[in-house]
């Protein structure tokens, strides 16, 4: 099914609590931003801001950071469903894939736009799904990088059944773009919540694609 998640990059605790609030009941899923602002050069709200949102949606958290395996444990402690993490952020993506496994999140890398897909192809069966990022991590309202978009078949070549997100740029323009190249979801940040009403900008984007 193809789907769109709102996504919430914030620093600020409250911003995310009315974020979240406005959301209930118009998602299943949603999408958190982490930032350390050494991955990246940004920082966000912490993990246990979220609060019981795991009571409210499926939790997709994306770990911008440096050693993301030191925030596994916080993932689960606050409900995360599927868990995120960049492949330019660690040496050995297989020992993180193993602790996450542990925990029993769902397994996704994300993929800077420079990184090649074949950079997977030695661990891409440990995957639930992977995240293409559509712009450089770490801020909203960047232009959509359309060259990414080649990766999507190279990692269908790779593993057929594997879930591919992409994140970054999406907006009423692109969004068409993405999910005609092959895309199972949409990570929608600033194109829903920078709107004067973020429900009514998500259903927009969903019938785009319905």
């Amino acid at each position: 099914m193809q789907r769109i998640i709102p996504a919430i990059l914030t620093a600020n605790p409250e911003e995310l609590r009315e974020n979240m609030e406005i959301l209930k009941g118009h998602t299943k899923w949603l999408h958190i931003d982490i930032m350390d602002g050494k991955f990246v050069p940004n920082t966000s709200a912490n993990l246990f801001e979220l609060g019981e949102a795991a009571q409210f949606f499926h939790l997709e958290i994306h770990l911008m950071v440096e050693h993301p395996e030191k925030y596994l444990e916080d993932c689960s402690g606050i409900g995360a469903k599927r868990v995120i993490f960049h492949a330019e952020a660690v040496d050995s993506p297989e020992v993180v894939l193993q602790k996450m496994e542990e925990y029993g999140f769902q397994k996704e890398i994300a993929v800077n736009p420079p990184t090649p897909a074949l950079k997977l192809a030695s661990y891409i069966e440990k995957l639930d799904a992977l995240l293409v990022m559509g712009v450089n991590p770490g801020f909203q309202q960047q232009e959509f990088i359309p060259d990414v978009l080649s990766k999507v078949s190279e990692i269908r070549r790779l593993k057929q059944d594997v879930l591919i997100g992409i994140d970054g740029g999406i907006n009423e323009q692109t969004v068409k773009q993405a999910f005609g190249a092959g895309v199972d979801y949409a990570c929608a940040g600033s194109a829903v919540m920078k709107t004067s009403d973020p429900v009514a900008a998500l259903k927009h984007l969903e019938e785009m694609i319905s």
